[in-house]
């Protein structure tokens, strides 16, 4: 039974990750799967800009206080030379993984460990760097209480999900297809984008929860100021009618637009319209994934949501006509669908 279920896991984070859209969109599906693979009690997953400096992450159960350290107060916190996470492992030559497996002593008296490990509730921590195109693009990490130290079978577990995690940055067809999530939110801020007019609770949310590094959002409570973006939005708009910046967000991204308001008395404003929008190609293994067939099965039907013909599926899964006519009996048992263009409609749309 152990081994169908670590099977299933596996097969499950390889379809999460054959999207393509991305690591910070699968970072909740990843971080879920890569806990319940290694026997985790948290994860996070951290993805990192051009200078190897995270711009954002996702972490399982990490307080508000602790979100709102790491986003913002970064480089004055966690950048010391006692200091051992993200941004100094991407840094490490030689082994992408097993850092934090038996970190060095100052570790424990580290602002990594107490301002935001131990304050989510943790003590032993387990790293995996995720390289594609030559540089550092993510960081896993995964989690446990005092009680339960990691092992090296542990560490062994998790390092082999880096050449399925690669993929999530691989482009493959229709993964640059994304679609709104959510009513467009507002905020509104002066010409300049330093002072901020009015936040949507809409807006708030949307920006909080991206967990965005560097754009000075609080982790909880009301928004005073206007988020980093804002700024070079509105230092846009005098050469642009419609500026946006896109951000990357757990389960999607972020989509910010700028344009000029006149305003009834006094100096114009801006409107900023946020935008949050998830991968069409995600929503479609989603619902792949909540189909009680076969793991087999799941990788048939992600050919048909496709697009692909019958035997370019039988194909591209290395199925004859034979056993493809079992797994069909099987699907259509399970999905209602009648025939392969049913499939495709199914679970291929938006």
């Amino acid at each position: 039974m152990a081994r169908r279920v670590a099977k299933r896991m596996w097969h499950e984070l390889e379809l999460v990750c054959s999207t393509g859209v991305g690591i910070a969109a699968i970072a909740p599906h990843a971080c879920r799967i890569l806990r319940e693979i290694v026997g985790a009690d948290a994860g996070a997953i951290f993805w990192m800009d051009e200078r190897g400096l995270p711009t954002g992450f996702f972490h399982e159960d990490s307080t508000p206080g602790a979100r709102d350290l790491f986003a913002n107060a970064f480089e004055r916190l966690f950048t010391g030379e006692a200091e051992l996470n993200v941004a100094t492992l991407v840094r490490r030559t030689g082994a992408a993984a097993g850092h934090l497996l038996v970190p060095p002593t100052s570790y424990w008296v580290s602002n990594t460990y107490n301002l935001l490990v131990r304050a989510s509730g943790h003590h032993h921590t387990i790293d995996l760097r995720i390289d594609h195109d030559g540089r550092p693009r993510a960081v896993v990490l995964l989690f446990r209480v005092r009680r339960r130290p990691f092992n090296e079978e542990d560490l062994a577990l998790l390092k082999l999900s880096a050449d399925l995690l690669r993929r999530a940055f691989v482009p493959v067809p229709g993964s640059d297809h994304w679609v709104a999530s959510a009513p467009p939110a507002h905020l509104v801020v002066d010409r300049a984008g330093r002072a901020l007019l009015f936040a949507s609770d809409a807006a708030r949310l949307l920006l909080q929860d991206g967990n965005h590094v560097a754009q000075g959002v609080p982790g909880d409570g009301p928004l005073r100021e206007p988020p980093a973006f804002a700024g070079s939005l509105c230092a846009r708009l005098s050469c642009e009618p419609r500026p946006s910046t896109t951000l990357s967000a757990p389960n999607g991204r972020l989509v910010a637009f700028a344009e000029q308001l006149g305003a009834p008395v006094g100096a114009p404003v801006v409107l900023l319209t946020l935008q949050a929008e998830t991968p069409t190609r995600l929503g479609i293994v989603e619902r792949i994934l909540g189909q009680d067939v076969s793991p087999k099965q799941k990788t048939i039907l992600l050919a048909a949501a496709s697009g692909a013909s019958r035997s370019e599926a039988a194909q591209c899964t290395n199925t004859s006509p034979e056993a493809m006519k079992k797994h069909l009996v099987a699907i259509f048992a399970a999905t209602g669908a009648r025939s392969w263009v049913d499939l495709g409609a199914m679970f291929g749309g938006a």
